[in-house]
């Protein structure tokens, strides 16, 4: 994931700007608003730049859409995904000692993106304990943006699978122990609206 790279290499760049910035605040040259907004202003060209490079180079050998709606799109969720990443990146370096403590509780923070983000747990088998997880962590709703910015509207069949959310929601009508139907099929769009749903 982009994001989990802009995090880590972010660390030891803020956590050098970060002493630099001690240094000027005890000499009452800088203000933490007016360097806070500095870090800001100064990332953003970079993270608009280094997402609009890979989204070039992923979007096209993948062989999304050639639409220019969606490939905005898309790049707007990779360009979000990216800051959020980062600026976590350096809220984690503002506030640990260093750069290793910072990537130890970002590690934290990816891993439980991970599980609750839709990847690992897919979200209609979380828990009713951890639901908050999918609400908290930033994973899904870059994968939501992601793949709705690419599915919808997307009429491809897709045959669903016995026992599978999808078969579900496109064949509500077969129960346990019916026939399974050899033409229980659905588009791109629906099943995303199921998996994300």
């Amino acid at each position: 994931m982009k994001g989990v790279n802009a995090m880590n290499t972010v660390l030891p760049v803020f956590e050098v700007e970060r002493n630099m910035f001690y240094r000027h605040k005890a000499s009452l040259m800088y203000d933490y608003r007016a360097i806070g907004l500095a870090f800001t202003l100064v990332e953003i060209p970079f993270l608009i730049l280094a997402s609009m490079v890979f989204v070039v180079l992923w979007y096209f050998t993948v062989g999304f859409a050639m639409n220019a709606g969606k490939f905005f799109l898309y790049w707007l969720f990779m360009f979000l995904s990216l800051a959020v990443f980062t600026f976590l990146g350096q809220g984690f370096m503002a506030v640990f000692p260093d750069s290793q403590t910072a990537q130890g509780f970002g590690s934290i923070l990816i891993g439980m993106s991970g599980i609750f983000g839709g990847i690992l747990i897919r979200p209609q088998f979380i828990p009713p304990f951890w639901e908050w997880g999918y609400w908290l962590f930033p994973l899904h709703y870059v994968l939501e943006g992601l793949f709705i910015s690419q599915f919808q509207g997307d009429n491809t069949t897709i045959v669903a699978s016995y026992g599978s959310p999808f078969f579900s929601a496109v064949c509500p009508d077969v129960g346990p122990g019916d026939p399974i139907p050899s033409n229980c099929t659905g588009t791109a769009e629906e099943w995303i609206h199921v998996s994300f749903g």
